[in-house]
């Protein structure tokens, strides 16, 4: 095993992350991952999905990606009257969230401090539209705005215990919602996710969702008042593609996260370069042989961009220093 001595450049802030090994084949960056870890400590499946790596879980969090903690609201008054993030478990009770997550406001969602993994966020309408495209819906069927939309789609997205057949492995269930005056609604046969994406109805900020139900094989996209209570997947931060592989036939790094080396084997002979989310240069140096070994103790907590080019191969992924 070689060990490439890379110059450091700068540093960056102590950041927290999940646990994920970071496969790279010939045309895409795959990620074999057993789970990732919210700030709170919860852990949760994941599952790549086109170029899509998802939660496979609801969230569960109380807290704020900075540490904060997210007001618990059980009172139907309360909730009704807040204009601030607040979550809940459905009927109050607790055992509801390890299966079904927590609902929680939109204010909640759209909260600047985040709710999700560091490396991760809440999916924008968007994004919500490029799964549901992947998994067969047309162009024009996931642009319709309140509207049941597409064939199948929906089946494809649902645990078989709320009516589909997962063949998607995205596991949604039948989670049910809170209104705007607190009342709990339709647990078994309803499940509503918030996007990040605002809309303005009349001039009133409001929250785009999608949703399914038992009974429909098809995904709605709408819009609602921010007070309702509605579950929340995280989907990963992009991840940059193989870029004219040629002769890569894959790349395995581990361990990720790392603590101590980093290992990279069955890369190209060729330059290294680790930078910091904002595209800072952390590291550089050259690698050579089948097998490496990088040492990365000069680089504080956070996630970090491994790059390496060799001739006309590129790839590059993301991997976490604890």
């Amino acid at each position: 095993m070689k060990s490439s001595q890379l110059s450091p450049e700068i540093s960056v802030p102590n950041i927290i992350i999940n646990l994920t090994i970071l496969v790279f084949l010939a045309s895409n960056v795959y990620c074999q991952t057993d789970s990732i870890r919210d700030r709170q400590g919860n852990t949760y499946k994941t599952v790549m999905i086109g170029d899509q790596l998802w939660m496979a879980e609801n969230l569960r969090t109380a807290m704020y990606a900075n540490g904060e903690e997210i007001p618990h609201i059980t009172n139907d008054t309360d909730w009704a009257n807040t204009n601030a993030g607040a979550y809940c478990y459905y009927d109050n009770n607790s055992v509801n969230t390890k299966l079904y997550g927590n609902l929680y406001n939109w204010y909640t969602i759209h909260d600047k401090r985040g709710v999700c993994p560091v490396g991760w966020h809440v999916p924008s309408d968007r994004e919500w539209m490029t799964l549901e495209k992947y998994l067969g819906m047309s162009s024009s069927e996931a642009g319709r705005m309140t509207a049941w939309r597409g064939t199948n789609e929906g089946d494809k997205l649902k645990h078989r215990d709320f009516g589909g057949n997962n063949s998607s492995g995205f596991s949604a269930m039948g989670t049910g919602y809170r209104d705007p005056l607190g009342i709990y609604k339709a647990q078994g046969t309803d499940n509503d996710y918030w996007t990040s994406t605002a809309y303005s109805n009349d001039n009133n900020l409001e929250g785009i969702l999608h949703g399914l139900l038992s009974t429909k094989t098809t995904v709605v996209r709408n819009f609602h008042d921010p007070g309702y209570g509605f579950c929340a997947r995280c989907i990963q931060d992009n991840i940059t593609k193989v870029s004219d592989p040629l002769e890569i036939e894959n790349t395995l790094v581990f361990p990720n996260p790392a603590r101590g080396p980093l290992n990279i084997k069955n890369a190209c002979d060729g330059a290294l370069t680790i930078t910091n989310k904002e595209g800072k240069t952390m590291l550089k140096g050259v690698i050579s042989g089948s097998i490496h070994q990088i040492d990365i103790s000069g680089l504080e907590p956070g996630a970090y961009i491994l790059s390496i080019t060799g001739g006309k191969d590129m790839y590059s992924g993301k991997f976490i220093k604890e």
